[in-house]
């Protein structure tokens, strides 16, 4: 799927779209920090309210990771673009999973000293 170890870590959205569709093992580990964008989330968002997907759990890793990181680096000047990006999402959101990211995440934001790794950073405790 991936040409070498350098691609992995820079797919397209058709790329991670197969991958979350296939048998596959994670490409890389930490993958997560790989897909983590802005305009992937939606993306993300998708697959993990889809019961086809085969990697769910990844996925709802990723969107606590994306926060976790937003959060953690303080990115003030953007925080109206993921709560915006939030009540977008949570307008479409179906699974509960999805759901419970959506509203962590808003208390996150509105509380940054909630901060803990074990919830918000990779191997999610939110998720595994």
């Amino acid at each position: 799927m991936f040409k070498d170890s350098d691609h992995a870590w820079n797919p397209t959205a058709e790329e991670i779209r197969i991958w979350a569709y296939s048998d596959a093992l994670i490409p890389e580990q930490d993958w997560e920090l790989a897909v983590n964008s802005f305009e992937n989330i939606p993306m993300i968002c998708s697959f993990v309210d889809d019961e086809e997907c085969k990697h769910i759990s990844f996925f709802l890793s990723c969107l606590y990771v994306f926060t976790g990181d937003f959060v953690r680096s303080r990115k003030n000047e953007e925080y109206n673009k993921l709560i915006e990006l939030l009540n977008r999402i949570e307008v479409i959101a179906k699974s509960e999973e999805l759901k419970d990211w959506i509203k962590r995440s808003k208390d996150l934001i509105l509380n940054p000293d909630k901060y803990d790794y074990r919830f918000w950073g990779l191997g999610s405790e939110y998720v595994y």
